[in-house]
């Protein structure tokens, strides 16, 4: 009866996710055809800071991304040595009812 209830709830969890993952896309897929009637060629957009102090904050910003990314990868390494500890030092019990 459990396995059957758990069963249940299952398909009952995965049938929306599988309907929108597969018939969501449908009527959204199609791009409307670009006519090629003017002869004037679109202008060309580049992509770059207007000045020094706009380059310069972009590179700050990938300076405090970066920063924060090693500071996590610090912080994870430290709880999974701290877990680690625990468990070889057998602190948390090992019969759980």
């Amino acid at each position: 009866m459990l396995k059957r209830r758990k069963r249940q709830t299952l398909y009952i969890l995965t049938a929306p996710i599988l309907y929108f993952v597969l018939f969501s896309a449908i009527g959204f897929g199609q791009q409307a055809s670009i006519e090629k009637n003017s002869e004037a060629e679109p202008a060309r957009i580049t992509y770059s800071p207007k000045n020094i102090k706009e380059s310069t904050a972009v590179y700050v910003f990938l300076g405090w991304i970066w920063l924060a990314i090693f500071v996590l990868i610090y912080i994870f390494r430290l709880k999974i040595k701290e877990s680690d500890r625990l468990l070889k030092i057998q602190f948390f019990p090992k019969n759980k009812k």
